[in-house]
């Protein structure tokens, strides 16, 4: 219990303390706060507004001090007023011990200096702005006045830089001098915020002028020279071609009137000051003006080259026609013993109405240069394509007459061939022959006649008053492949002879076992002796055979591979 009540003791004692110091601490804050008052009291704005009064301004600035003025009375009778009083409500309550009440009161009293302090800060800087605005004013037009007689001066001396846009530019500078003027009026009369607009309007329009002069001097250049001198070169190049009988596909003379025309018409929008329209005017014509010169160059050139070439297009042109002439005697002498293919004979034909053309082609370009009638450029161009018509049909006459060539080639070719054929069918004759056989399967006698008849009419063809070597070509290749055909044949007929007579002979120790196998014997040997038919007579014995001993056949059939 007693320790409780020292507890409630100490805690009581402590609280005083903190009263007691809190009730210090308010009243140091409060003495700052009074502090910070009569500082603020000694900072009147009075003197600023009796200078600003003295100057007499007017209008916006008239308008902007009162302002200022009403705003900075209120802050004075009303607002600090009103600290004041909070400042005592807050003694007060610390002095009666309400301390937590006193504090919260200091707060509010802070919150209200601060607030008060800067818009006094405002108010004083909107004076000073007011105090500052004639001198600043007066320096700023001062400079403007200077830049704008340096502008003047120089669209005045340099006006032949600046062409049709020099009136244009003078008006600009003529609104300047109207603003400066203005400007002094309203300076004079006070009204130094209006003036300070008026500076800055000036400013901009200097600005735009310069960045205009930079503009305006390269497009009158362009205009007034460039585009010009150019203009009378053409003219004088192309009156010196007329001279000398050139001709054109344009009309220069009226394409020389349309640049002309639209130098005026750029002209006409540089003195309106239309920059983007100069432009897109004055990049046409740079274009039009390069066309015109490329017009000109390209005749003169064509003039050059087709003098040039005129000698060597025509000794061309005479010698194609002499290879297509000894080509073509060539042609009708083959034909006498030759046929000929249709692509053959329609190229070479195509390839005379070509040179026909050619022909017809050049000789009226060389007509219109001897009439001083003649664009060059056209006949240079006729001429490239005369070579390559003439290139074409050397090469096409090329190709036939190695074709022609190639046929005569190809005659020997299959005569030796048709000549190897013969030899080999003989062969394969003989071979049969050499079996000594009664007869020969119908099949393979139809193939071997077939062959034979193929190697005759050969010869025939060969022998013809005219030959076709397309068609003998062809039938060779077929020959070849039916005579390999007929080989192989004989080669197999060989081998069925002879294995049957081998079998048929191995046979015949087994020809009274039984009847089964003699008939089967018998059946053999009547397809090969009289139905010539010596395979199926091979399958028949070796199917008996192998019945009464396996193996037999494969024994003997290694016999006949050895």
């Amino acid at each position: 219990m007693f320790v409780i009540i020292i507890g409630i003791i100490l805690i009581v004692l402590f609280f005083l303390w903190y009263m007691w110091f809190l009730q210090k601490k308010n009243a140091s804050t409060l003495n700052k706060y009074k502090d910070r008052t009569d500082y603020l009291k000694e900072a009147r704005l009075e003197g600023k507004i009796e200078k600003l009064t003295k100057m007499k301004l007017s209008g916006a600035s008239d308008d902007r001090f009162n302002q200022l003025k009403v705003e900075y009375h209120k802050q004075e009778e009303e607002i600090f007023s009103d600290i004041l009083r909070q400042m005592r409500g807050a003694e007060y309550k610390n002095t009666e011990f309400k301390v937590f009440g006193a504090n919260k009161d200091l707060k509010k009293v802070n919150t209200s200096l601060d607030q008060f302090e800067e818009k006094i800060a405002e108010i004083s800087q909107g004076f000073d702005e007011l105090l500052k605005s004639n001198e600043l004013n007066a320096t700023h037009s001062e400079e403007l006045q200077k830049k704008y007689q340096t502008l003047r001066k120089q669209v005045l001396t340099q006006s032949f830089s600046y062409g049709p846009a020099t009136d244009k530019l003078e008006d600009e500078l003529s609104e300047i001098a109207n603003l400066l003027d203005n400007e002094k009026q309203l300076t004079s009369k006070g009204d130094h915020i209006e003036a300070s607009q008026i500076l800055d309007d000036i400013k901009i329009k200097l600005g735009l002028i310069t960045d205009q002069l930079k503009v305006i001097e390269p497009l009158f250049h362009d205009l007034n020279e460039v585009f010009p001198g150019q203009v009378d070169e053409i003219k004088f190049v192309f009156q010196k071609l007329d001279k000398q009988h050139f001709k054109f596909n344009d009309d220069i003379v009226a394409l020389i009137q349309e640049v002309q025309k639209e130098i005026e018409e750029s002209n006409e929008k540089l003195g309106e000051l239309n920059f983007d329209a100069v432009n897109t005017n004055n990049e046409d014509i740079k274009q039009r003006i390069d066309d015109l010169y490329e017009t000109l160059t390209l005749e003169i050139d064509g003039k050059r080259d087709v003098l040039k070439e005129q000698k060597p297009v025509l000794d061309y042109l005479n010698h194609a026609v002499f290879q297509h002439n000894r080509l073509d005697k060539r042609i009708q002498k083959l034909q006498e013993s030759y046929i000929l293919t249709d692509k053959t004979l329609d190229t070479f034909k195509n390839n005379f109405d070509t040179l026909n053309e050619v022909r017809r082609e050049y000789d009226s370009d060389v007509q219109s240069i001897a009439d001083k009638q003649v664009i060059f450029s056209q006949v240079r161009n006729d001429f490239k394509d005369i070579v390559k018509e003439l290139d074409e049909i050397e090469t096409n006459e090329k190709d036939i007459n190695d074709e022609l060539n190639q046929m005569l080639t190809s005659e020997q070719i299959a005569r030796n061939s048709v000549d190897e054929y013969a030899k080999r069918l003989e062969i394969q004759k003989k071979m049969i022959e050499q079996l000594r056989l009664n007869g020969l399967p119908d099949d393979y006698l139809d193939y071997f006649y077939m062959v034979y008849d193929e190697i005759n009419n050969l010869y025939d063809d060969l022998d013809a008053d005219q030959i076709n070597m397309e068609d003998i070509s062809k039938a060779v290749i077929i020959t070849q492949e039916d005579l390999n055909n007929l080989v192989e044949k004989t080669s197999k007929l060989k081998y069925n002879v002879q294995l049957a007579e081998k079998l048929l002979q191995y046979a015949n120790r087994y020809a009274t076992k039984n009847k089964e196998f003699s008939d089967e014997l018998a059946h053999a040997r009547s397809l090969f002796d009289d139905d010539y038919n010596y395979q199926e007579s091979v399958d028949v014995i070796s199917k008996a055979l192998e019945e009464v001993e396996s193996g037999s056949v494969d024994r003997i059939k290694e016999t006949i591979n050895s």
